[in-house]
């Protein structure tokens, strides 16, 4: 793999440029490209998308990041900090993640996904205080910036339920007024745009989404209702029922 350097003077070379007339372009001297070249120095981060639209090519391809390459490591590292966080390990993930976030600042999955895993290890009441800001500030960035959907979704979840944690109620409602309803959200429209085996599959996901949910919120009102001897009996009869429909649907 090419150097930032090499690739800097193999770049400029194609486009015809001098190193003065590169120079004169980014508004530095003709003496810090001369550096750039032969990697005395870098580019500072700010010029990097001006000299790849000069050169016509992405920030990344300017670095020499393989885009293939890239989303399938960052996808890997998320796959194993969601693993380890369904298995109740906290820091790791959080060092994993960081360090990817060190190499690629700008992936708003990446960052989504640190966001999880603070929020999880905050099940513990000095970490949540210890991660309370860098939650909220990850949420603010993402809202602010991102244009990816889910990303924006998922952090505003996950900020509901930390405020929700954390006793900060009212903001916690106001994130929720601008939270779609069940009706409104893709999982309940995008079967009419289906067709075929693309359909039966997307309500397979459906039911058994809604099956599991059925389970959790059976188990939580258990929880929190003074039922009778009888209803705790009819509700432990209600959830046997769905995980056999779960199991017997293959969902």
């Amino acid at each position: 793999m090419t150097s930032l350097s090499e690739r800097l003077k193999l770049l400029r070379k194609q486009k015809d440029l001098t190193q003065e007339q590169l120079a004169d372009y980014m508004g530095v001297s003709p003496q810090a490209v001369s550096r750039w070249e032969t990697a005395a120095t870098s580019p500072d981060i700010s010029a990097l998308p001006m000299l790849a639209d000069l050169f016509e090519i992405t920030v990344d391809e300017l670095l020499g990041v393989n885009a293939a390459a890239k989303q399938k490591e960052i996808a890997a590292v998320i796959a194993e900090a969601e693993d380890q966080i369904d298995r109740m390990i906290t820091e790791g993930p959080i060092i994993k993640l960081r360090e990817a976030l060190n190499k690629y600042p700008n992936n708003d999955r990446l960052l989504t996904c640190l966001m999880y895993a603070l929020y999880a290890a905050s099940e513990d009441e000095d970490l949540c205080r210890a991660y309370d800001a860098e939650i909220v500030s990850i949420a603010y960035r993402i809202h602010q910036y991102s244009t990816d959907n889910w990303c924006r979704n998922e952090s505003r979840r996950l900020l509901f339920r930390h405020y929700c944690d954390t006793k900060r109620k009212a903001e916690a409602m106001q994130i929720a007024e601008g939270m779609a309803d069940i009706e409104t959200c893709r999982e309940r429209n995008l079967y009419w745009a289906l067709e075929g085996e693309d359909q039966v599959n997307h309500l397979r996901g459906r039911i058994s989404d809604d099956l599991n949910m059925l389970l959790w919120d059976l188990w939580a009102f258990s929880v929190h209702a003074h039922l009778t001897e009888e209803e705790v009996g009819a509700f432990d009869a209600a959830r046997a029922s769905v995980e056999a429909a779960v199991n017997k649907l293959g969902v």
